[in-house]
């Protein structure tokens, strides 16, 4: 019986190890998601702003061919005032001419505009491309050590689930069953020990008589208030 209660307790520490180690394990798969969802905004912001710069220069060799055509069709009516036969003629051409200076003003205005939006976009630019350039350095870095210490907490877990399967075979089918149903029961706490005479699972006193039993470790008790299996505290 002896054995049993060093086989319980061995086991107890086990599952407190494989909490914590699957705990932590569980939390890789998003701080690693995390990781790479935040290099990869990176990567599509500065590719967002390239494409944005890319629109920009393009509107501006447009604007330049807009700017051009209102300039040879000025130069075209003033020629061709010189030219008009009638009074309605002239005024034509004068109304066309003041057209054109008009749409060339607004050009030249959307111009200005997007030279403004192309030096942003070019300081944007250069401050995504080193931000992304940082997280992919970084984050990738990261990563690759959360992987290597995935492997090394399923590594440990695997050890530490063959080693706990020994233990649970070398126990008696009562004992193993009465520790597997308050385990579940009791969020993974089946075993505790006793302190001044109290569970110190849940806190409740332990009548005398029953310590007495406990210490003598000839039989399994558990807790008449949480039902946890109680050892001796000393």
């Amino acid at each position: 019986m002896q054995d049993d209660f060093v086989r319980l307790k061995a086991v107890q520490e086990l599952d407190d190890e494989l909490r914590t180690l699957t705990g932590r394990a569980e939390e890789l798969p998003g701080r690693i998601t995390r990781l790479r969802d935040e290099a990869e905004r990176a990567r599509k912001d500065l590719a967002e702003t390239e494409a944005a710069l890319v629109e920009r220069r393009k509107e501006y060799k447009l604007a330049e061919l807009d700017l051009k055509t209102s300039d040879e069709k000025v130069a075209q009516y003033s020629v061709q005032l010189y030219s008009a036969k009638t009074n309605e003629q002239y005024k034509a051409f004068l109304k066309e001419i003041e057209t054109q200076k008009k749409q060339k003003s607004k050009v030249e205005d959307r111009m200005i505009v997007l030279l403004e939006e192309t030096e942003a976009l070019e300081k944007k630019r250069r401050a995504a491309e080193k931000n992304a350039a940082k997280f992919a350095s970084e984050n990738e870095h990261k990563v690759s050590l959360l992987e290597a210490e995935q492997a090394e907490l399923a590594n440990a877990i695997a050890e530490r689930r063959a080693h706990r399967e020994e233990i649970l075979q070398a126990l008696p089918a009562a004992i193993l069953k009465l520790y597997t149903r308050v385990l579940n029961r009791m969020g993974g706490i089946a075993i505790v020990a006793t302190t001044g005479e109290r569970c110190n699972g849940c806190f409740n006193p332990i009548p005398p008589q029953r310590m007495v039993e406990i210490d003598r470790k000839d039989k399994v008790y558990t807790c008449e208030a949480c039902g946890r299996i109680l050892l001796p505290g000393k």
